[in-house]
């Protein structure tokens, strides 16, 4: 059984009509606020990246002027971007003040840490220590850690878990592995709700290019596998998540006790694709 503490969190978040909606992950660059109220459901949850090209200031600026405009605005915060507990306590105080309740915390994509937050764990127990109130998302690789073992990431993933309010997963392109993974993570007593990622419809040959640099997972390689059953969920070029949303809308009906949340769509800024998506479910 999971611990008491893991076990309430889990199943107070997992209460929340709002996490079984859809989330959209956006990249923070010039326009993409208006396209976002143009295209998204007033109120929606909009994460923003955080990455060295952008910088972190432009995802800080992007959260707080959707949550001015009614979203719910979830900035990522990458620990190698910020400098030491201090700046994330200024940060945490900036967003709140700008009307930002949750926050998404990512280890980061920066070469070298900017100060002494190597990773996700250290901002997490960072965040903590602050008392903030944020709810915090992070996340999780049911397909393997680009960077850990099975045995190293299930460690990470507990440890981080005692600090976040829901897990969202690298890109899926099929339920077996994903369902597989979580049922393993209620049986080790890791009840945190989790977010299966799903890109939005896109082109193959995009897919390809951003999981060859990301490291998505094994389902992504799948794609173009002509022996594998992810090929069903294909058109001739492009990816079609219809079908795996489908499976997952099953799987939260037949296994509430999964605690899956509402899916964590990856939209690369394809906004209108991100909200003919989110209806079709």
């Amino acid at each position: 059984m999971s611990p008491p503490s893991m076990r309430h969190r889990a199943e107070e978040h997992h209460s929340e009509p709002a996490d079984h909606a859809p989330q959209f992950e956006v990249i923070p660059v010039r326009g993409i606020v208006d396209e976002v109220a143009a295209h998204l459901p007033s109120g929606a949850r909009v994460t923003i990246t955080a990455s060295p090209a952008q910088g972190l200031p432009a995802t800080i600026e992007v959260a707080g002027a959707l949550s001015q405009r009614g979203f719910h605005a979830i900035p990522h915060l990458a620990a190698r971007m910020i400098r030491g507990p201090g700046e994330a306590e200024e940060l945490l105080g900036g967003l709140a003040a700008a009307g930002v309740a949750e926050v998404f915390v990512i280890a980061g994509d920066a070469p070298r840490p900017a100060g002494d937050l190597p990773g996700a764990l250290a901002l997490l127990e960072a965040v903590t220590a602050v008392g903030s109130g944020m709810r915090v998302g992070i996340g999780a690789h049911p397909e393997g850690h680009p960077f850990a073992d099975e045995a190293e990431a299930m460690r990470l993933l507990r440890a981080k878990a005692e600090h976040a309010s829901y897990a969202v997963t690298q890109m899926c392109f099929e339920s077996a592995p994903l369902l597989t993974w979580t049922r393993e993570l209620r049986a080790a007593g890791i009840a945190l709700p989790v977010r299966p990622g799903i890109a939005v419809p896109v082109s193959t040959a995009r897919l390809l290019r951003i999981g060859t640099r990301i490291g998505v997972g094994r389902s992504l390689r799948l794609l173009t596998d002509a022996d594998s059953g992810v090929r069903h969920l294909l058109g001739p070029t492009r990816w079609q998540p219809a079908p795996l949303l489908a499976e997952l809308e099953a799987a939260v009906a037949a296994e509430p006790e999964l605690a899956l949340l509402g899916p964590h769509l990856y939209t690369f800024n394809a906004l209108a694709a991100a909200q003919d998506c989110a209806a079709s479910r």
